[in-house]
């Protein structure tokens, strides 16, 4: 059976977060848990951040098909509910800044997703200047709520912050994305 270096490198960091501060865990601290070399994490990972970032998107795992069968109310229940099992962790890592940032890489997951899920089902031509506008302005609005829940202790039901979510979303992009099971292509 084949390890998987990723995620002994992530469940390492996820441990010792748990020992002392985020910001203070460096590539040795991380590499000697999980017993691996510098070299191998690097073969994964850019730095610290980027490794933050595959464990984030860790708990977006079969968006796509979620999304395209059950529709994304039923996504962010999910997101929510995999956020809230590494909350203390995610937590912290809302708190780093710089190169590679969680709350850089929160944006642009959240504006490309967007984007290419309209551009590949309906078309470039419905990225208008409106929808653009719409997708950076969500975007923004959703990794700084989706953060602050977690800087706040990921209170409150998935199902209701998946409520929230969708409330607050702008109908142009909601009239491209299959909010519900009966607006899905796959019931």
């Amino acid at each position: 059976m084949a390890i998987n270096v990723k995620r002994l490198l992530a469940n390492a960091l996820i441990e010792l977060d748990k020992e002392k501060p985020l910001r203070k865990i460096t590539i040795t601290d991380i590499v000697t848990r999980a017993g691996t070399g510098r070299q191998t994490f690097y073969n994964h990972f850019q730095d610290k951040n980027d490794l933050i970032y595959w464990i984030y998107l860790r708990t977006l795992a079969g968006e796509a098909k979620l999304v395209n069968t059950k529709g994304y109310y039923a996504y962010l229940v999910n997101l929510h509910q995999e956020a809230q099992k590494i909350s203390d962790f995610l937590k912290d890592a809302c708190k780093l800044d710089g190169q590679n940032s969680l709350s850089d890489a929160l944006y642009s997951q959240n504006y490309r997703y967007y984007r290419n899920f309209i551009k590949t089902h309906h078309g470039e031509e419905f990225l208008t200047e409106e929808v653009e506008y719409a997708l950076h302005f969500n975007a923004a609005g959703g990794s700084s709520t989706f953060m602050q829940w977690l800087l706040n202790g990921a209170p409150g039901t998935p199902e209701r912050q998946a409520e929230l979510t969708l409330g607050c979303m702008p109908q142009c992009i909601k009239d491209f994305i299959p909010l519900y099971p009966e607006d899905t292509e796959e019931d």
